[in-house]
């Protein structure tokens, strides 16, 4: 009896520990092109975001991608439902080979996307998700290939922004000997600038 305790706290502080309280962004390469075609686009850097509903499926939300060479542009959309495999110890997540449907409206119509292939993982330890969409827009007439090898983006806190904003104040403030703030230093005066003596 114990012993399955002791499963069940695991399992239930893994899943607590897996559970995010908000989207994970990642940024990094992709390339974006038809594969068959070996024609390619490099984008320096995408940004996608993981949302993970459970400890079994999540969505994905890849960025709009312009095709040069097609003069073709598949807006953002978001793959919902799409399955993983989850490693309670390391925390990682593996998505196995998977189709996909989704719909979006553009300028009032309504285009299908359609998801030959997705796979991907999601490494908790190295804060790194890669994956590979296979797909079509609406009546494109060719499936394009979409990758991306990112690595996490922390969103600072709105309390983090604020004592980055104050600690930036303090180091560009000037103050006197006195400790006093000075808007407007005198040459030739001793002041106190990012917490040490200078003279202007």
């Amino acid at each position: 009896m114990k012993k399955i305790l002791t499963l069940f706290a695991v399992v239930l502080i893994s899943v607590a520990a897996m559970a995010q309280p908000a989207a994970m962004k990642f940024a990094g390469p992709a390339k974006f092109g038809v594969e068959a075609m070996d024609a390619w686009q490099d984008n320096e850097s995408d940004t996608i975001v993981f949302k993970m509903n459970d400890a079994t499926n999540g969505d994905v939300t890849l960025p709009a991608f312009t095709y040069n060479a097609m003069k073709l542009t598949i807006p953002s959309f978001t793959i919902h439902g799409l399955k993983f495999d989850f490693e309670a110890t390391t925390r990682n997540a593996t998505f196995p080979e998977q189709e996909f449907k989704e719909t979006i409206t553009v300028d009032g119509v309504e285009k299908t996307i359609t998801g030959y292939s997705f796979s991907g993982s999601y490494n908790a330890k190295e804060n790194t998700f890669t994956l590979t969409a296979k797909l079509s827009y609406g009546k494109m007439p060719v499936q394009v290939t979409y990758t991306i090898n990112a690595v996490y983006v922390k969103e600072a806190t709105a309390i983090e922004s604020i004592q980055a904003t104050i600690s930036n104040e303090r180091s560009s403030a000037v103050y006197d000997l006195s400790g006093r703030k000075v808007s407007e230093p005198k040459r030739g005066g001793i002041y106190i600038i990012n917490g040490k003596k200078t003279t202007k």
